[in-house]
């Protein structure tokens, strides 16, 4: 009996707090919460925010510098950096497209977005048409930033959902967001192509507004059967360029 008990019993991880703390600050960077061009609080700060000595702080900077996740610009200080796209970087490029959590967030879209603009094209009121161009206007002005258009993108599909009237769809989409921030935000401004992606967006809006349920869904289908695309083609290249390396 106390044999087979002690076979039950596992070791415990014991992990240093560096470890965690390294943990905890890419996760706030692959989330969104810290996006790139931020700076890192300075180290007093994060070490009294985190409960640590600052020389912990100082070993899971190292380790997130060595990531390619954020720079030391000397006395400016740390900031959050875009992912790389140099071919020396192809292997973490890769494994980026190729999370598998990707496939079911495509899945899930389709499920929850393609019904909510069809609702939305028989709800949506003329004040929230107006609403959706003006985010894709303001993403026309601001497409030289990719940092900022992605979240702006978010609040546009955030918005087209909300205009269903279905306060649960807008739950759900809320916790897809939150995912996409974490697995797909790390490599989107690898893969996307923002002038075409924004005109697509306009063509889901002019099809909301002519009060088109079927147009409407069929056009969000293949509006992310288009995204997902974009990534297994960038995702194809990138396992040819490392073939080649």
């Amino acid at each position: 009996m106390a044999q087979r008990s002690l076979q039950m019993i596992r070791p415990i991880e014991v992990r240093s707090a560096t470890a965690m703390v390294t943990e905890r600050l890419e996760a706030l960077i692959l989330d969104g919460s810290l996006r790139p061009g931020d700076q890192l609080p300075a180290e007093p700060e994060l070490a009294a925010a985190l409960g640590v000595g600052r020389s912990t702080v100082r070993e899971a900077k190292k380790s997130l510098i060595a990531r390619g996740l954020v720079e030391s610009r000397g006395r400016l200080g740390t900031y959050v950096l875009a992912p790389s796209t140099d071919d020396s970087d192809l292997p973490a490029l890769r494994d980026l497209l190729a999370d598998p959590a990707l496939v079911d967030l495509h899945e899930s879209r389709q499920i929850i977005e393609v019904a909510a603009i069809r609702l939305a094209a028989e709800r949506i009121t003329n004040e929230e048409v107006a609403e959706l161009f003006a985010i894709l206007d303001q993403i026309g002005a601001d497409i030289g930033s990719q940092d900022d258009v992605w979240f702006r993108l978010l609040s546009f599909h955030r918005n087209l959902v909300r205009a269903s009237g279905n306060r649960v769809l807008v739950s759900v989409f809320d916790l897809i967001a939150h995912l996409l921030k974490k697995h797909q935000m790390p490599f989107y401004g690898s893969v996307a192509q923002l002038r075409s992606d924004l005109s697509s967006h306009r063509g889901l809006v002019a099809l909301v507004a002519r009060h088109d349920p079927d147009a409407a869904a069929t056009e969000m289908h293949e509006h992310l059967d288009q995204s997902e695309q974009a990534r297994q083609s960038a995702l194809d290249k990138v396992r040819t360029w490392n073939d080649r390396s």
